[in-house]
């Protein structure tokens, strides 16, 4: 059946978690609040895609070791590890029920704790449709300077995966990880319409908007003929903690939000140095027509001469011995099987050979 290209409006959320003074540094129940209002004011407004910053519940770790302090810093990493987010959790059921009171697609940043293993956390991306339902999570795969001692990487398998949304397929791509080619390749190939942007923020003691985080993102578009809504938080400086963990920065945080089409052409933003909402509307005609210049699926791939090879299956930190004894056994099972191959080939060629002197000569 003939349909029209899908249109709907894109929100970037630009806020600012919430801190809190030491010891406790984080309050994510209020950072939630905040995203459950912002979520009714964007869908408000008209948006059926609201997209959060990087880590935004409870915030990003602006902070990194002092290594005078060890007992400060493992108070902090304790907090943060206290206030992350796991999933599904009673937090996210309130995210959900907020998507689907605003019939929005939401997409956000949050510090997930991992519920199988202690201690873990990763820098993941939340997907949920308007009927509010979590359809996943992305957990970065790379993680970068501070987040080091902080987050664990994300796998393979589904966290490399494209999610399908009431509009099309959705990605997201979280700060460095727009310095990965073959992940954005990865999505890229999977068909992503709309690819969420999401970033902390980038040197904010610059006067004018620092280029990177703009740039970074419009590549990203221009390649796959995607949109890209860019979100960053911003922190004003009555809402940054007056008394904090020492070894603390918040310069990144001063905005830098956008939305870009698949042309590269930023049609809203960067905007800095405030609290806002951005807001445009997202025609995916767009996507068709920019993929008539530059097609990565299409004429413009070379599958033949490079490929893409993916993990597809997860790496476990604890595997039973039942298992591992099953592997043997099976790789027993296949070796014997090859020799048994070997040996029949063997006796093959013997009687091939045998079979060339009866003939004699003239064969």
């Amino acid at each position: 059946m003939l349909k029209e290209f899908p249109k709907f409006t894109a929100a970037a959320v630009q806020a600012s978690p919430e801190f809190r003074d030491r010891p406790v540094y984080f309050d994510s129940l209020a950072t939630l609040d905040n995203a459950v209002r912002q979520i009714k004011e964007a869908a408000a407004n008209g948006a059926s895609l609201i997209v959060f910053p990087e880590l935004y519940i409870p915030g990003y770790c602006h902070f990194a070791i002092e290594l005078r302090k060890g007992p400060e810093y493992t108070n902090i990493w304790s907090e943060y590890y206290r206030h992350a987010v796991e999933v599904p959790s009673e937090e996210t059921d309130i995210l959900c029920k907020a998507a689907r009171e605003a019939n929005a697609n939401v997409v956000i940043g949050i510090n997930e704790r991992d519920k199988k293993y202690g201690g873990r956390m990763y820098n993941s991306i939340l997907y949920i449709n308007n009927r509010g339902e979590i359809l996943g999570t992305h957990r970065k795969i790379n993680i970068t300077v501070q987040e080091l001692m902080i987050h664990t990487r994300g796998d393979g398998g589904k966290n490399l995966q494209v999610y399908d949304m009431d509009f099309g397929k959705i990605s997201g791509l979280i700060c460095g990880e727009h310095d990965q080619p073959l992940l954005k390749q990865c999505y890229i190939v999977q068909g992503t319409q709309v690819n969420c942007s999401m970033w902390p923020g980038y040197l904010g003691g610059a006067e004018e908007l620092p280029a990177v985080i703009p740039a970074m993102t419009q590549a990203m578009a221009v390649s796959g003929a995607c949109w890209c809504v860019l979100s960053c938080a911003h922190i004003p400086p009555e809402k940054q903690p007056k008394d904090f963990y020492d070894n603390t920065s918040f310069y990144q945080s001063f905005g830098g939000s956008a939305i870009v089409n698949p042309f590269g052409e930023i049609v809203v933003g960067p905007v800095r140095d405030v609290e806002t909402i951005l807001y445009a509307d997202i025609d995916l005609k767009l996507n068709e027509m920019a993929r008539g210049i530059i097609n990565i699926t299409g004429l413009y791939s070379r599958w033949d001469i490079l490929s893409l090879l993916v993990r597809e299956n997860t790496y476990e930190p604890m595997v039973s011995m039942e298992s591992m004894e099953s592997l043997g056994v099976a790789r027993l099972a296949a070796d014997a099987s090859a020799a048994e191959v070997k040996d029949l080939r063997e006796k093959v060629a013997e009687l091939e050979r045998k079979l060339q002197v009866l003939q004699g000569p003239e064969g």
